[in-house]
């Protein structure tokens, strides 16, 4: 078993005590928030900032190296920022708080860097992750935000979030069957795209970013209707490889009907949904979503599974790498 996979399997509990840890934990301020972050930690901040504006909630989400040098300190004075880092000492988080430090900070590392210099902190429960993907401390840390931004809009997401630990731990025994059926659907030797709507696109940005660092798929994320505006024509080429997700919600029969249509053209869809969608193009794999912002959670999954699968299809180790290391030191 690959650290990746295994790191994969702790999730469930990871998840539980985080939300157990942080109850009664919010973002005490009177300015707009502003999170950053790279990679995994950058697509969580997304997707809290997406459920936040949603309604009615002012936030933001950048780059962290955008933001160190494209954005002005005035900028940053006018709003309360929070950065995300998994380890506490990638480059430019720690860049960041050294030259800013009235940030917040949400890290899986006590006494790290970021943990030290921060003026408060939120610990996602993820425990030590060794493998270079992100798998529990992505998840810890949407699971975190998400129970703290669902308060936030006067909901409360945290029993639906330890749902999303338990439907994790139910699918998690399906392993082996699911790996099989993405091993054999997907040729790991072509590109893959993601694409979903709503909170389905961070789902779509984490799954690209999981697939290249663990089997180095090219893979692209994309808005389902973005991809129609002009990438659509792909379409036309042989061998074109999707994986679409769609949780129930606002455009749960648009998605149904655009993931048709792909299929019909002739590419091979691995749709991962609360029902499944019959087409001889079309690779069903059915997971409650709970609702559109969780699904998130339970969803990447599939991804996480397809990465271990496609990685050892193409004679690699997932959750192994030989250029990188599990944290950025330099830019």
């Amino acid at each position: 078993m690959s650290i990746f996979f295994k790191e994969v399997m702790e999730q469930p509990g990871a998840i539980r005590k985080t939300l157990q840890d942080n109850q009664e934990k919010t973002f005490h301020t009177s300015k707009p928030l502003l999170l950053t972050g790279m990679g995994s930690s950058l697509a969580a901040s997304e997707l809290f900032v997406a459920l936040l504006n949603a309604n009615g909630v002012q936030a933001t989400s950048l780059d962290n190296s955008e933001l160190l040098y494209y954005y002005s300190r005035e900028f940053l004075d006018k709003h309360q920022v929070i950065v995300t880092s998994q380890s506490g000492e990638s480059f430019e988080a720690i860049e960041l708080v050294g030259r800013y430090p009235k940030l917040s900070a949400i890290t899986n590392s006590p006494n790290s860097t970021l943990d030290k210099q921060s003026q408060s902190v939120f610990y996602t429960q993820a425990g030590k992750e060794e493998a270079i993907a992100s798998s529990k401390s992505f998840t810890t840390t949407v699971a975190l935000l998400l129970q703290i931004g669902s308060k936030m809009i006067g909901k409360d997401y945290t029993v639906a979030l330890e749902e999303a630990a338990d439907v994790i731990s139910e699918h998690i025994g399906k392993a082996s069957m699911y790996m099989e059926q993405i091993g054999s659907f997907f040729n790991p030797e072509k590109p893959i795209l993601l694409l979903g709507r709503g909170p389905s696109i961070y789902t779509a940005r984490q799954g690209a970013l999981t697939l290249k660092e663990t089997a180095r798929i090219f893979s692209e994320a994309l808005s389902a209707p973005q991809f129609r505006h002009g990438p659509f024509e792909l379409l036309e080429e042989k061998g074109v490889q999707v994986i679409f997700f769609n949780p129930k919600g606002e455009t749960y029969e648009i998605n149904r009907n655009f993931v048709k249509e792909v299929a019909d053209f002739g590419a091979k869809v691995l749709y991962v949904s609360d029902e499944g969608l019959l087409h001889e193009n079309v690779q069903s794999i059915e997971i409650p979503s709970i609702n559109e912002y969780v699904s998130v959670i339970t969803y990447s999954l599939v991804i996480q599974l397809a990465a271990v699968e496609l990685a050892k299809k193409r004679g690699l180790v997932a959750g192994e790498a030989k250029i990188i290391s599990k944290v950025t030191g330099k830019e």
